[in-house]
């Protein structure tokens, strides 16, 4: 039943045109891109952990494939990505930026918590357009992207003899 609703429902929203009341809960372009950007990240995030591998052999607590695992599992999610980063970072030397892997990981953690204070205690609202919940996330964005050229950059150049994976 569920099944046949939602083939329904997409074959409305192909061919209801711009006045189906489906279009309007069609996902929009930034919620793709968003998840674009998710896979990418996990995909790079996994990379990385097997370059730290072969980088510092034997050093890490976690596998290449927990790398990705533990993004998901309940509450661990709130920590175990961390202590991997900290791990992959430190298999390309001495961790100098523990402070830049802190900060992202921590205003990531506080995100969602402040963004609901602000919008159901404050603003006595559940629309999620505003700019400080949208401040919080650019600068979430940064920290990352800066984790991820830091990261990348003490990682050497060129091919890597990855984990002979047969």
């Amino acid at each position: 039943m569920i099944a046949t609703s939602a083939i329904a429902d997409i074959y409305i929203m192909a061919t209801g045109g711009p006045d189906s009341p489906w279009v309007a809960k069609a996902v929009p372009l930034p919620g793709m891109l968003q998840v674009a950007c998710w896979i990418s990240f996990l995909f790079w995030f996994y990379r990385c952990r097997c370059n730290a591998e072969v980088l510092a052999p034997g050093t890490h607590k976690y596998s290449p494939a927990f790398a990705l695992g533990a993004w998901i599992i309940p509450l661990a999610m709130w920590w175990l990505p961390r202590r991997i980063t900290l791990d992959i970072r430190r298999a390309g030397g001495p961790p100098l930026d523990v402070w830049l892997i802190n900060a992202w990981w921590f205003v990531w953690l506080c995100d969602g918590p402040i963004s609901v204070a602000v919008h159901l205690l404050i603003l006595h609202q559940t629309n999620y357009h505003n700019p400080v919940d949208h401040s919080i996330s650019v600068l979430t964005s940064i920290l990352a992207i800066a984790i991820i050229r830091r990261v990348t950059a003490d990682q050497p150049a060129g091919p890597l003899p990855y984990l002979n994976m047969t």
